[in-house]
């Protein structure tokens, strides 16, 4: 019985530590964010722009308030050429409208809502799409409080594209492949499409998570954490701002109050 008590001590030692060390992190990285925003401040009126790629932004341990990432450029160059194939203009370009017409909802937005309905699928048919589908509807539920309800609101994943979208002209303007005028004409129809598509963040984010369960067969836990933030945390860019917005007023904004 002693030895069994002093396993139990050590567990519950390690499990104490391990949340500390989790919420030290999570504090580090949010100071080095608000620290890259007061030296990148942007107007208001982008940073609501910014809000429709906030869950890859926190992905990736950035800011979702301003266009500056803290990866170095190599880095940045690599990853998007590795991973979208992209390594010039044309190309970017040529991505980020597909993601704005068509994207990944065009192929997988009849899946998503057969999956909806009940439907079942066998590996050969679909890959891991049926699983990861299931595995991101548990984990909502569980880490998000979302109930089944709430994703009877959900008919599509666009919000998978209109977010990557974001993300891809704030890179792509980054390297040299697009003007800054031309980021922020990408982000502001990402932005409209996203506020025409949901009523709410709860909804975007579901449609996030189904887009990454279902095209990229990708599972969502890690993605979780960010969630979390935007839509409890009350200083979190979704908690400022609301999805909906007011589209031509915001447009006048980004060509008269330039940073």
């Amino acid at each position: 019985m002693y030895i069994v008590g002093i396993i139990v001590v050590i567990v519950f030692l390690l499990i104490v530590g391990l949340i500390t060390t989790s919420k030290r992190i999570k504090k580090n990285a949010k100071k080095m964010r608000v620290d890259m925003e007061m030296a990148n401040p942007l107007p208001k009126e982008k940073q609501h722009l910014l809000a429709y790629g906030a869950n890859l932004a926190l992905y990736r341990s950035e800011s979702p308030r301003i266009l500056s990432v803290k990866v170095d450029h190599e880095t940045l160059k690599e990853g998007l050429s590795s991973y979208w194939d992209v390594s010039n203009p044309e190309e970017a370009v040529e991505t980020l409208e597909w993601l704005l017409t068509e994207g990944h909802r065009s192929r997988y937005d009849q899946l998503f809502m057969a999956l909806k309905a009940g439907q079942s699928f066998t590996e050969a048919e679909v890959g891991k799409s049926q699983i990861c589908y299931e595995s991101a509807q548990e984990a909502m539920m569980k880490k998000l409080s979302i109930a089944k309800s709430d994703f009877d609101k959900v008919d599509t994943i666009a919000a998978w594209d209109f977010d990557r979208a974001v993300n891809i002209a704030r890179w792509s303007y980054i390297l040299g492949y697009i003007t800054e005028d031309q980021a922020w004409g990408y982000i502001a129809r990402a932005a409209d499409a996203g506020s025409h598509f949901f009523q709410s963040w709860k909804d975007y984010f579901i449609s996030f998570a189904f887009g990454r369960a279902i095209a990229y067969e990708g599972d969502i836990y890690d993605i979780i954490w960010g969630g979390k933030e935007l839509l409890n945390e009350k200083d979190s860019i979704w908690n400022e701002f609301s999805i909906q917005r007011s589209t031509a007023q915001e447009v006048n904004n980004l060509t008269l109050d330039k940073v």
